[in-house]
């Protein structure tokens, strides 16, 4: 909410500069015909100011709790998933490894038996010396020292062939250290695996009891009903601050053109209409209006719409627009939220990062974040919600979202 505070208190500076708007002759009279109207104003920023603090400061925690504990067993899930997905990948390697060192083994028995002809052939032809070295080197606890001096006095054909045979037992000595080490992170994986599937068994057990609690408890489901309500206007006061933040803004730009030219700014407020952009792709798991909530046994109204997303899928702006905030906002995380030149704010909620910055003007359908599931209560979303601003007033009324997107 900081940046929330930070508008507020910008609109009250910039709601001073309304002394200066458009008088019907000249200035000076507009600063005194607007003097009432301008405290008016400061007064109702203040008090919006205040309704935000207030709604920020009281502390309803059910439906937090609820979100803290799907937060929780998603992160536990996708922990599980990294480690299956390791688990497989170690199988993988070990049974690779194996292979390779049964294949050395076919090789190096077949060596051998070379070897043990050789032995036989130069023992009938009665050169001693060399089968006693050739038999010395095929045991296999010999000094490696002693077999390389060994080797060398071997003749070339036998020393290759010795060459080679020792080549192939370094070779599969080798393979088998990695087994060794492919085991022993098996052996680690298995013990976190088993640790992060009984913190994810009781997860879902701690859920189950605090939806189960809310359910039969008529109290808490008030507090549902009464943070969610509160979360909601909360969203509304700051839409409100926005939209008087973006009014002074527009009374500064005509108090300093001339009549003619303010006319002109009067009526270069455009509507935001198609074609428009799809924020997300995806299942609609929530849409506008009142619901019933399955897990939590309770009717509530949907000021917006939820669609499911993946973990860092694009978010994507509705429609152009100016970036007028960006920051938490009670109940739906990381937002960003657009002013479409004065007609609509959009509002982009539970967001895993943000791709743009306040004062940023955006095109159709870019870039501006990715899905997150921070303060969701069932998994990656995106909170879609369509404010349409009264022309009289600064407080705006939701619209369908999804109906919006068509007009």
């Amino acid at each position: 909410m900081a940046s929330a505070k930070w508008l507020v208190a910008s609109g009250l500076v910039l709601l001073t500069l309304q002394a200066f708007a458009a008088p019907a002759s000249s200035v000076d009279k507009q600063l005194k015909s607007n003097a009432a109207a301008l405290k008016k104003n400061q007064e109702d920023i203040q008090k919006a100011e205040t309704k935000v603090k207030e709604l920020e400061n009281k502390e309803f925690g059910v439906l937090k709790t609820i979100a803290e504990i799907d937060h929780g067993l998603t992160q536990t899930r996708e922990q599980l998933y990294v480690l299956q997905k390791k688990e497989n990948s170690l199988k993988t390697a070990i049974k690779s490894i194996e292979e390779e060192i049964a294949h050395l083994q076919e090789n190096i028995d077949t060596q051998k038996k070379a070897i043990a002809a050789r032995i036989r052939d130069l023992y009938i032809h009665g050169k001693r010396e060399e089968w006693e070295l050739l038999f010395n080197l095929l045991k296999e606890n010999e000094n490696p020292k002693r077999k390389l001096y060994w080797v060398q006095r071997l003749l070339e054909s036998d020393r290759v062939t010795i060459e080679t045979y020792l080549a192939s037992l370094e070779k599969q000595q080798e393979k088998r250290e990695q087994l060794e080490t492919k085991q022993k992170e098996m052996e680690e994986l298995h013990e976190s695996k088993s640790k992060e599937e009984s913190k994810y068994q009781n997860q879902l057990l701690f859920q189950t009891e605090v939806l189960t609690k809310v359910k039969k408890d008529k109290t808490t489901q008030q507090r549902v009903i009464e943070e969610y309500k509160q979360n909601q206007q909360t969203l509304t006061a700051l839409i409100a601050t926005l939209e008087k933040k973006r009014q002074a803004e527009l009374l500064k730009r005509q108090a300093e053109q001339s009549a003619t030219t303010k006319k002109k700014i009067e009526n270069e407020v455009p509507v935001a209409v198609g074609p428009k952009c799809t924020p997300l792709s995806g299942e609609i798991i929530s849409r506008y209006g009142y619901h019933e909530n399955k897990d939590l046994g309770i009717r509530l109204e949907h000021k917006g719409t939820e669609i499911r997303g993946q973990k860092g899928d694009v978010i994507k702006a509705a429609a152009a627009g100016t970036v007028v905030m960006t920051g938490n906002i009670p109940g739906h995380g990381p937002s960003v939220i657009l002013d479409h030149r004065g007609s609509y704010y959009s509002v982009y909620g539970h967001l895993g990062s943000i791709k743009v910055k306040e004062g940023e003007n955006v095109k159709n359908c870019q870039e501006i974040g990715s899905v997150g599931n921070a303060e969701s209560t069932n998994g990656y979303k995106l909170y879609f919600q369509v404010y349409k601003i009264s022309s009289k007033s600064a407080k705006g009324q939701t619209q369908d979202p999804i109906l919006w997107l068509k007009n």
